[in-house]
Parts: structure tokens; C-alpha cells; sequence
């Protein structure tokens, strides 16, 4: 292995690079749009044996990325914000007819007004359409990521949305540890099939009445829950050669904490400083980071949170008329009685680690009852 400074987006290109990657279709938007020009250099220096679809829109680069993949293909795309809003429909294309299509999405906020920073309320959007989602906090795990969803959507038949907080993460410059053969005999397994065969004409996507769409959906929704398990068995496959760890959900602090921070992206970065600093202070406190949204982790989740008296969830996102999409779902699965839900962040609003540790100590003190924004002149 090698050491690289790369931004998030340099590291998923690189990681693609490895990744015997066939297809690569995508529409540049930013934060994104460096994702795909470092992979369209690879591709145009001969370095990779990759096919660049060029297409009109991210509506048309996702139906490309589905026709590449029931070929055969392992196939890559990227996206952002608006972008993603556009490939909506066809995301449950996608997920409904189990193909492993593996896609970064650069978490932008959604316009209006318009908006190019950091924000997960449009990957969080898309959280029913059926794809896996991953949310990383650091480059180094954008760059395991790519590895180990291509693995994951290919065992399961499913696909994988890696998401990364816009510049926050997409641009900012960090050491990587970049593989160089290493990588080969993990991602040269492909468990990948094509569908479409032109001596064996099918129909897909055809009209199903009541009785058989039911059961399909049931179907896609067992398939899609084997990604835990599966997740972890490559996980562990993959830190027998790394040496790195990933996990659906993963802990920092102390183990008994009194109160527990749950966030997931960088955000989580700023949560274990302000952790260290609770600790400098007395209070027993721990970092919950959520890094696989969907499947919803519940049992993770419960087993992690269960000796927690106070459980704030601070959410980069948001749901009109409702709030914190992270803390509803966290309350709706465990039925929490003791979880604060704060909003925060958005459109890249700036949240440092002195802000979460003054939130908190309120929470503990009593003056934070109920759900709020955390907010307030820079």
C-alpha cells in the first residue's frame, strides 16, 4: 500500500480504478462532477479497461448504468443533489430488478434556494426506493467502500448508494491509503450474471398483476435485508488483508456513556471531538455512527443505545412537517422514550465541535426538552 492525500472524490475515482470496473455512466454536477473526470482521465490515459457512457442527463445516465448491468456489467455512476432528485424513478428500476449497480452520491442540499453544500436530506429522500445506503465520514472509507459495495451488491443482487457530505468531504484533502496489488484477488471476484440475452429474448418490467406484484416486492425486500449480513462477512474478508475495520454502525467513547451522540457522515468527524471534550469535562459520553442507513440497523442500534439515559441524534437532513429524518426513524424502530432529535447543518451551515458539547450539556441540564434546530449567528 501507498500513502495518498486525496479528497473524498479522488479517493472513489482511484477506488473505481481498481475495481475492474466495465461501464461507468454519468451526468456532471457538482460537488460530483471530479468523481467522473478523474475516472474519464483514467479511461482516456489507457489505464483502465472502462466503457464512459455519455448521456444527456442523470435520469439518462441511471436507465444507461441499468442497461449496462443487466448485460453483465460491472457498472459505476455519480450524482448529486438535483441530479439524484432526477434519477428517482428510475432508482427503483434499478433496485426492483436486483441489479448491483454501485453509485456515489455527493450529499448536496436541495434547491430551493439553490445550494451546492453539504446536506444528506437528498440521499435520505430516496430512502424506499431499495437501494443499500452507506454514509461515510472520512476518505479513507469512501475508498474502502467502493470495494466492499461492489462485492455486497453482487452477492445480494441489489444496489449501493456511497454517500459523501459535499466538500466537507467531496474536496477536502486527507492521507489515504491507497491500495496497489493488494486489492486484485478481493475485487476480481464478480458474482455477477447477465440478465439479458439476445439467443434467449425475455421480457423485464413487465405489467404483474395483484397476486404476483406482492410477493416480488416481499422478495425484494428479503433480498435487500441480506445486505447486513453479507456486509459484514465481506467487511471481515476485507480487514483480513487491510488491516481495516468497518462496521454497520461503529462506537467511540466510552462504553457506559451517560449520553450518546448518533450522527452519521462527517458530522460524526466533529462528534468524536466534541466526545473528547465532554470527557475533558466529566461527562461520560459516546459517539453512535450510524454508516449503513439501509437496511435500517435496528439491532445494532438497540444493543448500542440500551445503558443510554440521554440519546441526541443530530441530523444534517430534515423532513418538512416532521423533522430529523435519522432521529424519527431511530424512535420509530426502538420506540425511544429518551432521544432529542437536532437539526443541524443545513445547506452547509457551520457546526463545529464546540456547538454539539454546548447542546448536549443543555440536553443533560434540562433545557432541551424537545426536538430543535441548532442554530445561530457565525
Amino acid at each position: 500500500m501507498k500513502s495518498l492525500v486525496l479528497g473524498g472524490n479522488d479517493a472513489v475515482a482511484y477506488a473505481v480504478k481498481q475495481s475492474y470496473v466495465d461501464v461507468v455512466s454519468a451526468y456532471p454536477i457538482t460537488p460530483q462532477t471530479s468523481i467522473v473526470e478523474k475516472v474519464a482521465s483514467f479511461i482516456a490515459a489507457g489505464e483502465i479497461n472502462t466503457r464512459f457512457i455519455r448521456v444527456e442527463s442523470e435520469h439518462s445516465a441511471m436507465a444507461a448504468a441499468i442497461g449496462a448491468s443487466a448485460a453483465g456489467s460491472r457498472v459505476f455512476t455519480a450524482t448529486s443533489s438535483q441530479g439524484l432528485l432526477l434519477m428517482h424513478e428510475v432508482l427503483h428500476w434499478a433496485a426492483g430488478s436486483g441489479l448491483p449497480i454501485v453509485m456515489a452520491n455527493a450529499n448536496r442540499a436541495v434547491a430551493p434556494p439553490w445550494s451546492i453544500w453539504a446536506e444528506q436530506t437528498d440521499s435520505l429522500s430516496q430512502r424506499d426506493t431499495g437501494w443499500v445506503q452507506l454514509y461515510a465520514s472520512n476518505s479513507q472509507e469512501v475508498y474502502d467502500l467502493v470495494f466492499i459495495s461492489f462485492r455486497v451488491a453482487e452477492e445480494i443482487k441489489n444496489p449501493i448508494m456511497i454517500c459523501l457530505d459535499s466538500f466537507l468531504l467531496t474536496h477536502t484533502k486527507e492521507p489515504v491509503e491507497v491500495f496497489e496489488k493488494e486489492i486484485d484477488e478481493f475485487i476480481k471476484v464478480k458474482r455477477w450474471n447477465a440478465l439479458l440475452d439476445v439467443e434467449k429474448p425475455e421480457a423485464f418490467g413487465a405489467l404483474a398483476f395483484p397476486k404476483d406484484y406482492m410477493p416480488i416486492k416481499i422478495q425484494q425486500f428479503e433480498r435487500m435485508n441480506k445486505a447486513t449480513a453479507v456486509f459484514k462477512n465481506v467487511a471481515d474478508e476485507f480487514k483480513n488483508f487491510s488491516g481495516r475495520e468497518h462496521s454497520i454502525i461503529e462506537e467511540y467513547g466510552d462504553k457506559d456513556a451517560e449520553v450518546a451522540l448518533v450522527t452519521m457522515g462527517s458530522l460524526a468527524e466533529t462528534s468524536q471531538l466534541a466526545v473528547d471534550k465532554l470527557k475533558e469535562e466529566g461527562i461520560k459520553a459516546k459517539l453512535v455512527k450510524i454508516k449503513m442507513f439501509r437496511p435500517f440497523p435496528k439491532d445494532e442500534l438497540k444493543e448500542s443505545l440500551k445503558n443510554a439515559r440521554n440519546v441526541i441524534v443530530f441530523d444534517r437532513n430534515i423532513s418538512m412537517g416532521k423533522g430529523g429524518i435519522v432521529k424519527d426513524e431511530l424512535v420509530g424502530a426502538l420506540g425511544l422514550s429518551n432521544c432529542i432529535g437536532v437539526v443541524c447543518g443545513l445547506g452547509g451551515y457551520d457546526v463545529d465541535e464546540d456547538d454539539l458539547v454546548k447542546t448536549t450539556k443543555d440536553v443533560l441540564d434540562g433545557k432541551i426538552k424537545e426536538d430543535t434546530f441548532l442554530w445561530g449567528e457565525k
